[in-house]
């Protein structure tokens, strides 16, 4: 686990295996090479980055705010990782593991794990366990909607990873019907139909929902960024509309779930 007595930090994954940086308190700032080109994004508690082997990056603060930060690194043979896939090659969200690579995902499930890790490490948790843990992350990262099989008429399981790791990219974005449409090679009709054949949603909510989420532990992490800025940075760039629509799906105001969460 990091913490912040330098400015940065330079990761490189040996050869074979992957690590998977999650944020646990603040936001951190990693720059590196992905699918997207070289960049630099910032990370907070929800999001992850996977860094795939000879694959260097380096983690620091982020510019706006330089409180403290902390982080978990989990490191993930990539023999685990291979395994997952060859065991459901065909339903798999991506068409190789090095695939994973990517230096920001939005996973609340992977980053409410690690701080489970942690602890029963710290508690001397047995070699099977770690295996076990090994495995099932393997799992969900492989195959991130395994537990939702390809519905009857719906998107394919990686037409819903294509869809949703844009709409995670491009949050605070206009992103519009035609354009997710357009990135699985559908027509505006049959998107809408299949997305709702496959997620049980409408494209809308389901974006809706993945910003509120984004939303919530912005706020929840940083009690400084202003709820404007945090409502733009989630794709709401009124913050009227923004404050109705987080009451909505959350019951309070953004600033009372700040209030709550601090």
């Amino acid at each position: 686990m990091f913490g912040v007595e330098q400015e940065t930090w330079r990761l490189q994954c040996p050869d074979e295996w992957f690590v998977i940086v999650v944020p646990l308190r603040g936001s951190c700032q990693i720059e590196g090479q992905d699918a997207y080109g070289r960049r630099t994004v910032s990370l907070v508690p929800g999001e992850i980055s996977l860094i795939a082997p000879r694959n260097p990056v380096r983690l620091g603060h982020s510019p706006a705010r330089r409180t403290t930060f902390e982080v978990a690194c989990i490191r993930l043979s990539t023999q685990v990782l291979r395994h997952a896939f060859d065991m459901q090659p065909v339903k798999s969200g991506v068409g190789d593991p090095m695939e994973l690579h990517t230096l920001r995902a939005f996973d609340p499930h992977v980053a409410s794990m690690a701080p489970l890790l942690l602890s029963a490490l710290a508690a001397g948790a047995s070699v099977n366990y770690l295996i076990s843990a090994a495995r099932y992350l393997a799992m969900h990262l492989v195959h991130p909607q395994s537990d939702v099989t390809q519905r009857r008429g719906g998107l394919t399981p990686e037409q819903l990873r294509t869809v949703t790791a844009y709409m995670n990219e491009h949050m605070n974005s206009d992103i519009t019907l035609a354009r997710l449409a357009e990135i699985v090679m559908l027509s505006r009709y049959h998107f809408i139909r299949q997305f709702s054949a496959a997620t049980g949603k409408t494209s809308l909510r389901y974006l809706t929902e993945l910003r509120i989420q984004a939303a919530r532990q912005l706020l929840a992490s940083d009690g400084n960024e202003p709820v404007s800025q945090v409502g733009r940075r989630c794709g709401f760039p009124n913050p009227a509309n923004f404050a109705r629509v987080f009451r909505k799906n959350v019951g309070c105001s953004p600033s009372q779930y700040r209030q709550r969460a601090a």
